[in-house]
């Protein structure tokens, strides 16, 4: 699959949850594609309308196209940090996931290390304020097979590079 294909892929995956944006800029940094999701959960009491308390959940996927090692490696250097620039801990917040996917048509075996290794997570005053987490995500169009970090397994079909999800 090329990149222009697997685009129009990920663009028709994400549209249904996601607000997209090609070419944006999120503090400062440039990215080939992003998407974001905002949802709030409320607690009510008899009316829809008398909301007790309510809850925020944020995520936002930005991915990278033509990934080498050496870029791989700064952005995870500064995945962390990001995540806690986009991230408000409150007692209404519960939760900020920020999907950092790259996508090559080779990988070395140096950027699939650094992605399969790399981890971050952070609760605020023992979650009662929500938490913060950091998903890596490198996506091989050549073999279609997907890497994930241990956080991001359970978004690994979503970036498979195949029209019926089941190559890898």
């Amino acid at each position: 699959m090329k990149i222009d294909d697997y685009r129009v892929l990920l663009n028709q995956r994400f549209e249904k949850y996601f607000d997209l944006s090609d070419n944006s800029i999120c503090h400062g940094k440039k990215y080939d594609m992003s998407a974001s999701y905002r949802a709030r959960e409320t607690q009510t009491v008899l009316f829809k309308e008398n909301v007790m308390d309510f809850y925020d959940s944020k995520e936002i996927c930005l991915v990278s196209f033509n990934a080498d090692p050496s870029f791989i490696r700064t952005e995870l250097i500064e995945l962390p940090e990001l995540t806690l620039k986009y991230t408000e801990p409150s007692r209404h917040h519960k939760s900020t996931v920020i999907t950092r996917v790259f996508v090559t048509e080779a990988p070395e075996k140096d950027a699939v290390k650094l992605i399969k290794r790399f981890r971050f997570s952070k609760s605020f005053r023992f979650y009662f304020w929500g938490y913060a987490e950091s998903k890596t995500v490198l996506v091989d169009l050549v073999s279609g097979k997907v890497y994930t970090n241990p956080a991001g397994r359970q978004e690994k079909k979503i970036f498979v590079p195949a029209l019926n999800g089941h190559k890898s």
